[in-house]
């Protein structure tokens, strides 16, 4: 691969998303389920926003501090939605973006993911740096395999 190769080539189509309305409770079964460390917020398939485990993180160690008891941050993820956590200022990418502009931005602005999306603001997909630790390996050692 080379550095003009549009992003599409390794974006993640059709990534689990969540909606502005879901429940914390809900993000958290998908992190948990799926290993997530970004999920993207759509709401009609355009993107909204991001949530990140961190976001999740730093809101349960919130909780946490004001509140030892279980029942009550269970309640709260239960209660507390998605639009209240998430990041709604994103950047992102469209498919044609090359894997150098990904670079640039992840590296300018210490991102681990980057929805992709079309001109009307659709989600398309997901870039993570994982995704571009695999073109790395790729490049560096393609007879080895790190998946394994």
């Amino acid at each position: 691969m080379k550095r003009d190769t549009p992003i599409a080539g390794i974006m993640t189509r059709e990534p689990r998303c969540v909606k502005p309305g879901d429940s914390l409770e809900f993000v958290r079964h998908i992190f948990e389920e799926y290993g997530f460390h970004h999920v993207p917020v759509a709401e009609s398939g355009k993107l909204t926003g991001i949530v990140s485990y961190n976001d999740y993180l730093r809101v349960l160690r919130n909780l946490l501090h004001e509140s030892h008891e279980p029942k009550a941050v269970t309640r709260f993820l239960q209660e507390t939605s998605v639009s209240e956590v998430m990041t709604c200022e994103v950047y992102s990418l469209r498919s044609d973006d090359t894997l150098e502009t990904a670079i640039k931005l992840f590296y300018k602005h210490q991102f681990h993911a980057l929805p992709v999306v079309d001109d009307a603001g659709h989600l398309m997909g997901i870039v993570t740096t994982s995704d571009l630790m695999k073109v790395l390996e790729e490049i560096i050692a393609p007879e080895k395999s790190y998946n394994e």
